[in-house]
């Protein structure tokens, strides 16, 4: 008989309205293992970052959020930390997250967390649903790390499934999906197809009536040596950069560079300053 276990359950919410010429939360939801702290900061927007307090995500754990930008307003979120999911055993029920997020005309919101660390036998689903307007902007950056290669991580099975969808004026312009279901993940992550032995990858996403006016900066800045392993392609008012590294420090080190060229040199998050 298998052992039942205590699993984490988590909520929050936050939504934020712009108030003459800044922006202030106007909601708050949290409760279970999740938390938002408010850092304080220069300008007129709101920054969160989320807090899981139950130390890491387990299988079977359930987490979910929305988020609200109201027309005009200004939100960046980004975690505390990188986010740990650690092994299940092999009758567990998947950890899952699921997040909606609504942006209003006008609005910009900015989803910057650190890196999400996968553990060898980790079991995991998230969604994340976007739906925004038009003239609404949306920078999105999900980053990956298949186990922590200087600690002499190798892993061999995952169970991932991992999905983002983004609807622009009740349209849907993008679906990203990421499904890994695997018993021998460092093997197919040696493939040069895949990622050529880079334990560590990053995806980012901005969807802005402007974005396309930086692709060709872009360019130019990834063609530095530290970004041999990234790329960029636009389209359809989107505009999405993918990387691969050795390392989770690493990709952030490069991360920097791109988000500050993408974010017009805005400070970056407070928990991401070195």
């Amino acid at each position: 008989m298998v052992a039942s276990l205590q699993r984490a359950r988590g909520r929050f919410g936050l939504e934020v309205r712009q108030r003459g010429q800044v922006t202030r939360m106007a909601d708050l939801e949290q409760g279970g293992c999740c938390r938002l702290l408010f850092p304080r900061i220069a300008g007129a927007g709101v920054e969160a970052a989320t807090v899981n307090i139950s130390g890491g995500i387990a299988a079977g754990d359930r987490i979910e959020g929305w988020l609200i930008c109201r027309q005009g307003s200004d939100l960046l979120l980004t975690s505390q930390a990188a986010e740990r999911v650690y092994r299940a055993r092999p009758h567990d029920a998947p950890a899952t997250m699921t997040l909606t997020c609504q942006i209003e005309p006008d609005a910009r919101l900015e989803w910057l967390p650190h890196g999400t660390i996968f553990f060898d036998g980790s079991s995991f689903n998230r969604r994340m649903q976007v739906d925004m307007a038009g003239s609404a902007e949306f920078l999105f950056l999900e980053s990956r790390i298949f186990g922590r290669k200087g600690s002499g991580e190798v892993l061999s099975g995952l169970n991932i499934i991992d999905r983002l969808s983004i609807k622009r004026d009740g349209k849907l312009v993008l679906e990203e999906a990421l499904r890994l279901e695997s018993q021998s993940v460092a093997k197919l992550l040696a493939q040069a197809a895949v990622s050529g032995g880079q334990c560590s990858v990053a995806t980012i996403v901005l969807v802005s009536p402007n974005g396309l006016s930086l692709l060709e900066k872009l360019r130019v800045h990834l063609q530095a040596p530290e970004y041999a392993g990234f790329a960029v392609s636009a389209w359809n008012g989107m505009v999405v950069v993918r990387g691969l590294a050795e390392s989770g420090w690493l990709l952030e080190k490069a991360l920097r560079g791109v988000l500050a060229l993408l974010r017009q040199n805005r400070p970056m998050p407070s928990t991401w300053r070195s």
